[in-house]
């Protein structure tokens, strides 16, 4: 081959295309060099140096008015369109696409600004103090007007009613069947484009020198900190602890660690992972019960209160110490490049568990890795168990009300925020947190509710899933209305929905949530599922949990979701029950690949998913996705993310269309759809038998050729 020709720009060659050519892998010469030809077929002048014009990368968006396309010699990928005809607009689908964007917008309520209201200049103002309103929510006021509410959102009975007409609409029948229908297509486009584009993707891919899989950020969105070290890695640190710290008092009855363990009759030599018999096993399946007892060594609760409980006799120092030790491994980007985002609980049983948590969080508890429990690849989450039937039940609280429990959780939140100098600890540990969770047993039976106010709520029964939801979403929006006029940091609501149990907790999660974790219920409710896709709510799966927990590698959704292009990543729950290796997250990663049957360039759309869904900062993520990745999917920098911009623009395309599709359906424009469907499908045959005629001097003869 001519040297001189391949570095005739004046420079030195695409390295990977060099190479290849080199080889023979690449395509011929005279395929490889683009003639210097406009769009309009004219020939541009030789100007002796670039004879050649090199095809230009596929837009990321429609030009603007005025502005032309990219040159390109080719489509930059095979695109598989549906011409739409007789009978693919019906009077059901339009009445199923007007119901979609019904439930759009009830979503719409609660996310965006259009239920709410915040006097945004107000609430700046240094008089402004709080009280929990009658309908259990919190309103802000100033001193001098008491009678103003400040920041108000959607009351009990309106999210009832929204809540209630969103399942009714999610239910019709002619939703069900439009929404299954177009699942169904989005499934068999996706197989038609890595089908047909598989290969150039593959070759995209390797041309994005510079990163690759291991070198690519991934984020756990959801891992649970008193599970966040393998099996091994605490086997190997409460070893260590009872070998060098034995003679440490570790409980409030000044017992130390080594007659912790000697009362039990275990020694160090005992200390072996199936011993500890922490990893998940066929007893956990169905049984939430057994899968909380697993965070228990030896099924002693006093080990689980020493090693990974932030309230102790030592102030949780040996938890701390563990955690350091986790955040080094995301820190040292040991066996990849990661993050996490790992909660902490907060039960709201008492009302200084928030002091407790934020003097755990801010302490240098010194040792190999000292300072606070933060760490620049962590960032915390708030889970709260849904436990209002063990509040209730303690002894003492036999007059309480859902309301107490709530104050527990809200209250030092506002008054940290109001009063920082006051409390500054709880202050402090708010910039580290992003968002909060609901956890609990989705199964669990549960009474209905209606518009019951929290006060009024003071039985032992547990409230329904969606009102607790609705009032852990009401106090956090007013929290956020008032951090964020005053610049501080604002949280997400990112709660546990799906898992098992009603799938209808998903309906609720639908109009509350920025994304939530598992939701494979999905599976069961097309409707949903479909609303999900539109609206790119983030899921973040764990199969390896589910596997153990609810749902068998086998029959997971995952892989179905994520080729309809849902918005899902994947992440590890608990590490320490569910993962054999040191590396969890990459060994779900692995897991995963091998049974959902995923390419390297679907790890890195999972992996990116999971930075776009995590709550680290805007400039974090600028980092990790390119600078303009706010305005879509195909403005993510390929050469950060490793995800082909082929890819990109297949997803975004697509979501485009669908939406474009309900819009023009639910207007009752389904008849001009399929005029201008027949028009542009004559055109596309006319076109086929054109290249034919034209570029064939005798065409042979073959059936059917009368079709054409």
């Amino acid at each position: 081959m001519n040297n001189a020709m391949l570095f005739s720009d004046g420079g030195p060659p695409d390295p990977i295309a060099y190479l290849r050519r080199l080889s023979g892998d690449e395509q011929s010469e005279e395929d490889y060099r683009r003639s210097d030809t406009g769009d309009d077929g004219s020939v541009g002048e030789d100007d002796g140096r670039h004879r050649h014009r090199v095809q230009d990368p596929p837009a990321r968006e429609r030009p603007a008015e005025g502005e032309a396309w990219p040159y390109r010699a080719t489509l930059s990928f095979t695109r598989s369109l549906i011409f739409y005809g007789a009978g693919a607009v019906t009077h059901e689908h339009e009445r199923a696409c007007n119901a979609i964007q019904e439930c759009r917008k009830l979503r719409q309520k609660y996310q965006g600004k259009v239920g709410t209201f915040r006097n945004s200049s107000a609430l700046q103002q240094p008089d402004i103090a709080f009280r929990f309103g009658s309908e259990g929510v919190v309103e802000l006021f100033s001193e001098t007007n008491v009678e103003t509410n400040l920041s108000k959102v959607p009351t009990i009975k309106e999210f009832r009613d929204d809540h209630y007409r969103l399942v009714e609409l999610v239910n019709n029948g002619a939703m069900r069947s439009f929404c299954f229908q177009r699942l169904q297509l989005l499934s068999s486009a996706f197989r038609t484009h890595i089908t047909i584009n598989g290969p150039v993707e593959a070759q995209e891919q390797s041309n994005l020198l510079g990163t690759d899989f291991y070198r690519t950020l991934k984020i756990d969105n959801h891992i649970h900190a008193a599970a966040a070290p393998t099996a091994k890695q605490f086997v190997t640190f409460v070893s260590d602890k009872l070998e060098n710290e034995g003679d440490t008092v570790v409980s409030s009855d000044g017992k130390t660690l080594k007659e912790i363990f000697g009362n039990a009759g275990i020694d160090r030599d005992h200390l072996t992972i199936d011993a500890f018999n922490v990893l998940a096993d066929y007893s956990v399946y169905q049984r939430f019960d057994n899968f909380n007892a697993k965070y228990s060594p030896f099924r002693m609760a006093d080990l689980r209160r020493i090693f990974l409980k932030t309230n102790n006799a030592m102030g949780g120092r040996y938890f701390a110490e563990l955690m350091k030790q986790v955040f080094n491994r995301h820190e040292e980007s040991k066996g990849h490049s990661s993050a996490a985002e790992m909660r902490l609980s907060i039960y709201g049983m008492e009302r200084n568990e928030w002091k407790d948590l934020a003097a755990w969080m801010t302490t240098d508890w010194g040792g190999a890795f000292p300072g606070p429990v933060v760490s620049s690849h962590n960032r915390w989450l708030i889970q709260i168990p849904r436990l209002w039937r063990i509040f209730r039940s303690k002894p003492g609280n036999e007059n309480t009300s859902f309301q107490d429990m709530l104050e527990n959780i809200f209250a030092p939140l506002f008054e940290a925020t109001l009063y920082p100098e006051e409390h500054p600890e709880i202050a402090e540990a708010l910039k580290h947190i992003v968002g909060f969770d609901s956890v609990d047993d989705e199964g669990s039976l549960e009474d209905p509710c209606s518009c019951e106010r929290p006060v009024e709520w003071n039985t032992t029964r547990t409230p329904a899933y969606w009102w607790q939801l609705y009032f852990l979403w009401a106090n956090m929006q007013v929290l956020n209305s008032l951090r964020e006029a005053r610049g501080l940091n604002t949280f997400s609501f990112r709660p546990h929905a799906g898992e098992t149990g009603d799938p209808m907790h998903l309906a609720s999660t639908y109009m509350l949530c920025e994304s939530i974790n598992h939701g494979i219920n999905l599976d069961m409710q097309v409707s949903l599922q479909y609303l999900y896709y539109l609206d790119q709510i983030g899921l973040s799966i764990s199969p390896l949990s589910n596997n153990f927990l609810f749902r068998k590698l086998a029959s997971n959704p995952f892989g179905k979701f994520f080729r309809r292009g849902l918005n899902v990543t994947l992440s590890t729950d608990d590490p320490l029950l569910f993962h054999m290796s040191d590396d969890a997250l990459l060994e779900e990663y692995s897991v995963a690949r091998a049974t959902f049957d995923l390419s390297m360039t679907d790890m890195m759309e999972i992996a990116r998913n999971s930075v776009l869904q995590s709550g680290f900062e805007e400039e974090f993520k600028e980092k990790y996705l390119g600078k303009d990745f706010r305005k879509g999917a195909t403005f993510c920098d390929e050469h950060i993310t490793h995800v082909p911009l082929i890819r990109a623009k297949f997803r975004a395309e697509h979501l485009a269309i669908e939406h474009m599709l309900c819009h023009l359906i639910a207007a009752g424009k389904g008849s001009a759809v399929l005029e201008e469907m027949k028009v542009q499908f004559g055109l596309a045959r006319d076109a086929h038998r054109n290249v034919l005629f034209e570029s064939l001097d005798e065409v042979p003869s073959f059936p059917e050729q009368n079709q054409l």
